[in-house]
């Protein structure tokens, strides 16, 4: 029985250090003034940063008539001079705000060492003069984590250019082959020892911190004083460190799941007691309320915790005679029980409840809306993706005749050129995904494709499938089923639009058939030389309102869809496609945002769904809006 306690000491010794604990009772004896510090700083920052960044971002992005950054461009921005100022920028504002708050809390920790008066007042007095400096630190870490990036970088690109620059991305991603795994692999142990690495680094370097803040040493002098700390000592700072934070993280995330438990159970009772929305969406508005809440708490314990283990860290090895000793754990608990009995009395307890309760109603206003439930008159759309991926060869007239047989409205499909410019309905830049042929599309005559089949061992489908042209694919669907024809361009080439918009005509399927294409060039040249047609663009990210594009419809990657996009893209009369959806989760999240159309490999599970999601009271629908309802009728 010794054995064991002895054992369970150890343990307790190793996890609970007498540095964690002297660092927490200093953030219960002073957490009063460490809060104001805290909401002192975010005002500060959120009122002067906030209009800088804003302005400095819509001078860069959205200046002059360019209504938005997507996808390739957007790219091309953040790696371009002015993308880079723009992050570095954003960066060093951030970095700023966490290093004034961090100096703040450490002239807490140093006035209280010293038997000051500890306040926020007292505190901004001594850190506002030092404010140049601080700026100073913050260049300097910047530049620094810039350097840090590049090994980070340059292993990733050696990775990526050693193993996956021979086919098409797509090849890799669906195929996984070898070399794919290779990378990640080798990808993945680069990352993580790097991050591990930077870690140890930037924890060892901490210290270095207050250091710099106390006295009037230089910052090399600063870094120099605790590098050389000995080892062992900087071992103990380095694990108490870390287990402070993997705590914070544990606790954060228990703290999240009991508080979505209690909402999930609170929201079925509600839907069982009552026919209004308005207890629901109390419920509703409370949970989000008491999570920021709850969530802004623990942020502020655990940051104010880290920053004490370093300010004491560093006192203990610089000015161990500063060190007063703090009431201890039971007598600061007695003080803690005593702020809780406070509060437990009933007109504070009321208090407390109506404040959550206003909170969560005002909240609610946010989340719930007149116009939630689907207008009699909106049409959903079903739309099979690449033809229907999910249920034969993509692209393929197999797949087209299968959606057909579903009764799905319209399907999507990809076009490019080949070398001999015969329009081919094709996703990747190259055969190797499909056929195993590691050729590209533009540079194999149409001919030469006629020999391959797509996928010959793809489910039941075992015997020959060709690839199609787009000429066979409007034969096949003309008077049967509507066509979205996305144009493919990996480059840019005109012909490609010309060659569509040619057979379309040829067919006489204006009415029939959209077009649209993810290269916004594309799509200009479609509006100038087609604009009968219906034309949409392809948004993988964005960044600005894209609703404002001259165009009939936006294809948008799902989880970027926003009630402020779908809001926006009505009022322009203009639809809102989402893709690609195949997760029943994610189709229940779009089909409540009022999007127009689904583009998924499965719509032998979207059609019933959304049948089955019209069937739904407000409550149960206001519970799918927040992912929270477990449908007892739906069988898998």
């Amino acid at each position: 029985m010794r054995i064991k306690e002895k054992k369970f000491q150890q343990l307790y010794r190793f996890f609970i250090d007498e540095l964690l604990k002297s660092s927490w009772n200093s953030v219960l004896s002073l957490w009063k003034p460490m809060a104001g510090w805290t909401i002192l700083v975010y005002l500060i920052f959120t009122a002067l940063s906030a209009p800088v960044l804003f302005s400095m971002l819509e001078w860069s992005v959205f200046r002059g008539d360019r209504l938005f950054v997507g996808n390739e461009e957007l790219i091309r921005w953040f790696f371009s001079p002015m993308g880079v100022t723009y992050l570095s920028l954003i960066t060093f504002v951030i970095l700023t705000g966490v290093v004034i708050r961090f100096a703040g809390l450490f002239q807490m920790v140093a006035d209280d060492k010293k038997g000051n008066i500890v306040s926020v007042q007292a505190t901004f007095l001594r850190v506002a003069p030092r404010i140049p400096v601080l700026l100073k630190i913050c260049l300097i870490t910047v530049a620094g984590f810039l350097l840090l990036l590049i090994p980070l970088l340059a292993g990733l690109g050696i990775t990526y250019q050693l193993f996956l620059t021979e086919f098409d991305l797509n090849y890799y991603w669906y195929i996984r082959p070898p070399e794919w795994i290779r990378a990640i692999t080798i990808g993945g142990i680069w990352a993580g020892l790097w991050t591990i690495s930077s870690l140890i680094l930037i924890a060892c370097l901490l210290p270095a911190l207050p250091s710099y803040l106390n006295g009037k040493r230089t910052l090399k002098e600063s870094v120099a004083e605790v590098w050389k700390a000995p080892l062992d000592q900087t071992l103990r700072f380095l694990k108490v460190i870390g287990i402070s934070a993997g705590g914070w993280a544990i606790f954060r995330f228990i703290t999240d799941v009991t508080i979505f438990s209690i909402f999930f159970y609170l929201s079925n009772w509600a839907g069982e007691q009552f026919e209004s929305l308005r207890p629901l969406a109390f419920i509703a508005g409370g949970y989000i309320f008491t999570t920021i809440v709850a969530g802004g708490v623990i942020s502020f314990f655990g940051f104010s915790l880290v920053s004490t283990i370093i300010s004491k860290f560093y006192f203990s090895m610089s000015r161990p005679k500063l060190m007063r000793d703090v009431p201890g754990f039971r007598s600061l608990t007695v003080k803690t029980l005593k702020y809780i009995t406070w509060w437990a009395k009933p007109l504070r307890a009321g208090l407390l409840i109506l404040t959550l309760m206003i909170g969560g109603f005002v909240t609610s206003i946010f989340i719930i809306s007149e116009d939630l439930a689907l207008d009699e008159g909106d049409r959903l759309m079903v739309i099979g993706h690449r033809a229907n991926a999910g249920g034969a060869p993509e692209n393929s007239l197999i797949a087209l005749e299968n959606s057909i047989e579903l009764g799905v409205p319209i399907v999507e499909i990809d076009v490019q050129l080949t070398a001999d410019s015969v329009v081919i309905v094709w996703h990747d830049e190259d055969l190797i995904r499909m056929t195993g042929d590691p050729r590209q599309i533009r540079n194999v005559r149409y001919e030469e494709l006629q020999s391959l089949t797509l996928r010959p061992e793809y489910g039941p489908y075992r015997e020959s499938v060709r690839v199609a042209t787009l000429d066979q694919f409007l034969q096949q669907s003309k008077g049967r089923i509507q066509l979205i024809i996305e144009l493919k361009y990996y480059g840019f080439y005109p012909a490609l639009a010309e060659e569509t918009v040619e057979l379309i005509r040829k067919y006489e399927m204006e009415d029939q058939v959209l077009l649209k294409s993810l290269n916004y060039s594309g799509v200009a040249q479609l509006r100038e030389i087609a604009p009968d047609l219906g034309v949409g663009y392809v948004s993988a990210t964005a960044v600005g309102d894209i609703s404002r594009l001259p165009v009939h419809f936006l294809s948008v990657y799902h989880p970027n869809i926003t009630d402020e996009l779908v809001r926006n893209s009505r009022e322009r009369g203009m639809a809102i496609y989402a893709w690609t959806v195949n997760d029943r989760e994610d189709m229940i999240a779009v089909i409540e945002k009022r999007v127009n159309g689904i583009i998924t490999d499965y719509p032998e599970i979207t059609l019933p769904l959304i049948e089955e999601i019209n069937q739904l009271s407000a409550v149960e629908r206001i519970l799918l809006q927040f992912g929270l309802l477990v449908l007892e009728n739906q069988s898998d």
